[in-house]
């Protein structure tokens, strides 16, 4: 009798069991969050070996963002559990959609065979009974039959992927791929019919540019007209991680003649956006010390003006203000910037910054803006666009537009005109007064773009933007401080005279 009720309690017991793995599988199936509850990874040692996968914030955070955004491109530092995320996600995608066909491209053979062999890893300690057989299973594919999906792992070289159909495209280290340009010209078109594509990297600070900072810098800016979604994870992400394990590491790092502890860990272990894509500190421009210090300066405008101009600080008794204005053709590329600075204290107390903005309509928010601050001497660089802009607060009488001399006897020209010469003493002396501590900037987004300026190794050592970055708003600071000189001038007759010395 007590054998016979064992049984049937054993009976109920496995039957329980049974079901609650089957609601388990059919859980995991719909949501790709119910999967990782199941998922194990292998550690590195010390103190490594097969572990569960464990749900931190931040992976949960792209765990979200994978499952819901076709175009999803991540900056990140290292080791914060970007590679094993992606595996699980690949396996599955393969596990439970029927016909996928996911491409992983990795910098070189030996990197895609590591990433596949991860995918292998999660699909192999899954619960018992929920991986249907394979059919191929080598170092660079695996297929599962029953579902009609696989997972083929590449080398990113130019023509890699370019006849598949895929539903899934995972780009590894993309700012490492030696041919990147080429690659995804030749992979995008293969996800367009719906496919997905996930491009997530360290910052190579080897290159000033590549199309993996272009794009999700065009992401952050929401300038991209495909739909790119990006998001950013700092080293400290990872719960262990505090100040003591950042030094630690770094201290641990050898110098090399290319590369010195502190590049290193800006390339691998990024704080920050800024800091992930600037330039090197070898050829930034500014002191990346001084605009972090000049962050904290940063601050919300106290008044918005026709929506587009913000003022930081309004007009004080005493003061001495000047402008400068970079301008941009306004349809989506370059920005147009006007910027306000107290010549005294070289505080930034109102700025205009669109990429949207033709240059008339731009002169005339300026001079909406210069009104605020009792028409303040005003310099508008006269590029193409420029002259536009000039022309139009030309029209509308604009009473202290700066004028240059081209030559001894010859006629005063409006504008400032940047060759050699003043592009030397117009970025020299902006660089010498912010990396003073003589110049505030309240915009953190004009902010952002001083650490985008660097000496350019490949054109002399010329001062400007890294390719794909912005130097607008710099440039519009660096002319208003330019007028600083002439900003005590009066205006007769069209003409900036200096007043005497004892105004």
């Amino acid at each position: 009798m007590a054998v016979a009720v064992k049984e049937r309690v054993g009976k109920k017991r496995v039957s329980q069991e049974t079901r609650i793995a089957a609601l388990a599988y059919v859980l995991a199936s719909r949501s790709f969050e119910d999967f990782l509850d199941h998922v194990w990874i292998m550690e590195p040692p010390p103190g490594g070996g097969r572990i569960k996968f464990v749900k931190w914030s931040h992976l949960m955070e792209m765990a979200k963002k994978l499952v819901i955004n076709r175009l999803l491109i991540i900056l990140k530092a290292r080791q914060i559990g970007f590679s094993w995320l992606v595996a699980a996600y690949v396996a599955w995608t393969i596990l439970f959609k029927e016909g996928a066909v996911v491409l992983m491209l990795s910098k070189g053979q030996d990197e895609a065979r590591t990433i596949l062999g991860k995918v292998r890893f999660v699909l192999r300690n899954l619960p018992e009974g929920w991986l249907p057989a394979l059919g191929v299973d080598s170092r660079g594919e695996i297929t599962i039959p029953s579902m009609n999906s696989k997972v083929t792992a590449l080398p990113a070289t130019e023509d890699a992927g370019r006849s598949e159909t895929a539903t899934l495209v995972i780009q590894d280290e993309a700012d490492f791929h030696e041919y990147l340009d080429t690659n995804y010209a030749a992979v995008k078109p293969t996800i367009d019919a719906g496919g997905q594509m996930v491009m997530g990297s360290t910052s190579n600070k080897r290159k000033m540019t590549s199309l993996f900072k272009d794009l999700y810098r065009r992401a952050k800016a929401k300038e991209s007209g495909e739909g790119w979604v990006h998001i950013f994870f700092p080293w400290h992400v990872r719960p262990e991680r505090d100040v003591e394990w950042y030094e630690r590491t770094k201290a641990d790092v050898p110098a090399t003649d290319d590369m010195s502890p502190e590049l290193y860990m800006e390339q691998e272990y990024p704080n920050s956006e800024d800091e992930a894509l600037a330039p090197s500190r070898v050829l930034a421009a500014f002191d990346h010390d001084v605009l972090k210090q000049m962050e904290a300066d940063a601050r919300e405008p106290m008044r918005i003006m026709d929506g587009v101009v913000r003022i930081y600080r309004g007009w004080q008794i005493g003061s001495r203000y000047a402008c400068g204005t970079d301008t941009s053709h306004g349809v989506g590329q370059d920005f147009s910037a006007s910027v306000v600075v107290d010549v005294q204290s070289g505080y930034v107390c109102a700025d205009i910054l669109s990429n949207t903005l033709p240059p008339e309509e731009l002169a005339w928010h300026t001079m909406e803006m210069l009104k605020v601050y009792k028409n303040p001497l005003w310099a508008v660089e006269d590029n193409d666009w420029g002259i536009v802009a000039i022309k139009a607060a030309q029209r509308e009488r604009y009473p202290r537009l700066y004028k240059r001399k081209t030559s001894r006897h010859g006629a005063d020209k409006v504008g400032w005109h940047t060759d050699t010469r003043s592009r030397y003493t117009l970025w020299g002396e902006l660089i010498e007064a912010t990396n003073a501590g003589l110049i505030v900037v309240p915009n953190s987004k004009g902010l952002s773009q001083f650490y985008s300026v660097i000496r350019n190794p490949n054109q002399d050592g010329r001062i400007e933007a890294m390719e794909g970055a912005h130097d607008d708003y710099p440039m519009a600071v660096a002319i208003a401080w330019q007028m600083r000189k002439h900003a005590y001038a009066g205006v007769t007759g069209g003409k900036i005279i200096q007043m005497p010395k004892m105004w």
